[in-house]
């Protein structure tokens, strides 16, 4: 598989930084190091010169290597949330296409967003022993767009024999086929538009005339 990782060039990072700073200068390296390495190579180490600290400095603000990793995983998870609360269109249907374009144009982009670290944490398997909270937070991101598809159907925007659940995985599907797309460096499903132009025809399958 082919990788494509945007890693930013350690610099001497100052010796005092406010804990929250400190603190998410850690998380980002962790973000880092698993895009470049995976998570089982994702180790306390690679992460401390990422950030620029010594490996003591992390258990200051961590007490555990998996410890970091969650805090990576949370991370991810408020990237996908602010993509999602991005949109404020009124009409759902809209919304939801508006968070996919929005989708499509950060996998458009060098470093993809999330999609490399995070399709590192699926692949990474169960021996990690956080394939449990990766689980619960696809739930979550499912619960959120199938909120959307709900008010959509409140609102009359969806037919009401649309099964809700069934186009909220519709949708997600289209996002892990980009995020795949752009690991592998399948530039042009994405720019070429064929993930998302799926997506609205759906949608609008789904929507009342």
């Amino acid at each position: 598989m082919w990788y494509r990782v945007n890693m930013a060039v350690s610099v001497a990072q100052p010796r005092t930084l406010p804990p929250e700073q400190r603190r998410k200068q850690i998380i980002d390296a962790v973000l880092q190091v698993v895009s470049k390495y995976g998570v089982p190579e994702a180790t306390t180490s690679r992460i401390a010169r990422a950030a620029g600290v010594a490996q003591g400095t992390l258990y200051v603000h961590f007490a555990s290597r998996t410890e970091m990793l969650v805090a990576a995983l949370d991370e991810i998870f408020a990237q996908m949330m602010a993509l999602i609360d991005a949109s404020t269109d009124p009409d759902p249907v809209e919304r939801l296409k508006e968070v996919a374009r929005r989708h499509s144009d950060l996998m458009s982009t060098e470093t993809g967003g999330f999609a490399l670290p995070w399709m590192e944490f699926i692949a990474a398997g169960p021996q990690t022993g956080l394939r449990q909270a990766i689980i619960e937070m696809q739930r979550r991101v499912f619960r959120k767009l199938r909120d959307i598809v709900e008010e959509a159907k409140v609102k009359g925007r969806i037919r009401q024999e649309v099964d809700s659940s069934q186009l909220t995985w519709y949708w997600l599907s289209f996002a892990w086929s980009e995020n795949m797309a752009f690991v592998m460096g399948l530039d042009e499903y994405i720019t070429g538009r064929p993930s998302y132009d799926m997506l609205e025809v759906m949608l609008d399958a789904a929507a009342v005339p």
